[in-house]
């Protein structure tokens, strides 16, 4: 009985630990593999690596300073939701300055560097490489 009490314990034990797992390797990765995320859930995503690799960032409205990610960024996607506001402008220059290029909703680059986008509005930094160079966006209608 003892023997098969032990067994029993430590199935369970095993079992436990397999099935935790931290909250910092739950939290490690916030944003959703383009594979995984069937539906629209309002973010803009951005990494410092080609095909969603190194650090990232995301935003649901607007940002005039793209800190942590200014002209840092080789992979971006926008995963917004249809209808009002659904496309997004990325800037060359902080607060919405200077060229920009537009990305669709659903669209997505994931390496920039490769694609070779340029800037292609009027303004400082138009024809320069998006890659490593965008500031600022913000949501449109449509662009």
């Amino acid at each position: 009985m003892r023997k098969n009490l032990r067994a029993l314990l430590a199935g369970l034990a095993v079992a436990t630990a397999a099935a935790w797992v931290p909250a910092d390797a739950r939290a490690a990765d916030a944003s959703p593999a383009r594979a995984e995320a069937a539906a629209p859930d309002g973010f803009l995503y951005a990494w410092e690596h080609a095909h969603a690799k190194g650090a990232h960032c995301r935003w649901n409205k607007e940002n005039g300073n793209w800190t942590g990610c200014r002209n840092k960024i080789s992979d971006v996607w926008n995963n917004g939701f249809p209808g009002r506001l659904e496309d997004v402008r990325l800037f060359w220059g902080p607060g919405m300055t200077g060229s920009w290029v537009c990305l669709q909703q659903g669209e997505s680059i994931p390496d920039l560097y490769d694609a070779g986008t340029v800037f292609t509005a009027p303004g400082s930094g138009r024809g320069q490489l998006v890659n490593d160079n965008v500031s600022s966006h913000d949501w449109v209608d449509a662009c």
